[in-house]
C-alpha cells in the first residue's frame, strides 16, 4: 500500500511539473507570436523593442524545460525499467528545443547590437535636425520682433498724438521710450537704433548657446540609454544562449551515450 501511494504521488508530481512546463513554453510561444504584430521588420526601433521583449522573457522557457525534465525524471524513477526506452524517445524534444533556442538567442546578440547602433545614429540625426529647426525659429523670432518694433515706431513717428501718448504712458517700457526719442531725432538711423537697443546678435548667441546645451544633454541621455539597453540585452541574450546550448547539447549527448551503452549489451 505504501509503495502504491508513493508511486501515485510521484506520478502526480511528475504530471504537475510537466503540465506547468508545457504551459510556460506555450505562454512564451504565444508572447513571441503576439510581439510580431504589428510586423515592421524594416523598422529598427521595432526590431530593438522586439528583441528586448523576447530576451526579457528568455528565462521562461529555461524554467519550463527544467520543470518538464524534472517531472520526466521523477516519472522515469517511478516507472518500471521496461518503459525507459519510451521515456528516452519522449524526452529528446526538450533538448532539441533548448538547442534551437540557444541558437536563436546567439543570433540575436549581433542583430541587437547592430540595431542599437543604427537606432542611436537615427536618434542623433533627429536631435541635430531639431536643433537646426530651433535655431531657424529663433532667427525668425528675432527678425519678427525687429519688424514689429520697426512698424510700431514708424507708425508712432507718423502720428504726433500717439507718439506723445506713448511717451507719457506708464505701461510703455522705458527702453522703448528711449528708442522712440532717438528715432524721432534721427529717423534715418532707425535700423541702427533697433540693432543697438534690441541687440539681436547677443540674443541670437544666447539662444544658440541654450539650444546647443539642450542638444548635448539630449545626446548624452540618448547615447547612455541606447548603450545601456544594448549591453544589457546583448549580455543577457548571450548568457541565455550559453545556458540553452549547454542544456541541449549535454542532454542529447547523454541520451546518445545511453543508447550506445544499451546497444552494446
Amino acid at each position: 500500500m505504501k509503495t502504491l501511494n508513493s508511486k501515485s504521488f510521484s506520478a502526480f508530481t511528475a504530471r504537475t511539473l510537466k503540465i506547468i512546463g508545457i504551459i510556460l513554453i506555450l505562454t512564451f510561444l504565444l508572447d513571441f507570436i503576439m510581439l510580431l504584430f504589428p510586423f515592421k521588420p524594416q523598422d529598427k526601433a521595432w526590431q530593438v523593442n522586439f528583441v528586448t521583449q523576447i530576451v526579457d522573457r528568455g528565462t521562461i522557457p529555461i524554467v519550463a524545460l527544467a520543470l518538464f525534465l524534472a517531472g520526466h525524471w521523477i516519472n522515469n524513477i517511478a516507472n518500471d525499467l521496461d518503459n525507459q526506452n519510451h521515456s528516452l524517445k519522449l524526452s529528446s524534444w526538450p533538448f532539441l528545443m533548448s538547442s534551437v533556442l540557444g541558437l536563436l538567442f546567439l543570433l540575436l546578440v549581433p542583430l541587437h547590437i547592430n540595431n542599437v547602433v543604427q537606432a542611436r545614429d537615427q536618434a542623433l540625426q533627429r536631435i541635430n535636425q531639431e536643433a537646426t529647426q530651433a535655431e531657424t525659429q529663433l532667427q525668425s523670432q528675432i527678425e519678427g520682433q525687429q519688424n514689429q518694433f520697426r512698424s510700431q515706431i514708424t507708425s508712432l513717428l507718423q502720428n504726433e498724438q500717439q507718439f506723445n501718448q506713448a511717451l507719457q504712458s506708464p505701461q510703455v517700457p522705458e527702453q522703448f521710450k528711449t528708442l522712440l526719442r532717438q528715432a524721432k531725432a534721427n529717423p534715418q538711423s532707425l535700423d541702427q537704433l533697433l540693432a543697438q537697443q534690441l541687440n539681436p546678435e547677443t540674443v541670437r548667441n544666447q539662444g544658440r548657446a541654450e539650444i546647443q546645451r539642450r542638444r548635448q544633454e539630449v545626446e548624452q541621455k540618448t547615447q547612455q540609454e541606447v548603450w545601456q539597453n544594448g549591453v544589457r540585452v546583448g549580455m543577457r541574450s548571450l548568457l541565455l544562449s550559453i545556458g540553452y546550448i549547454a542544456i541541449g547539447w549535454t542532454g542529447l549527448r547523454s541520451m546518445r551515450t545511453k543508447r550506445t551503452d544499451r546497444s552494446v549489451y
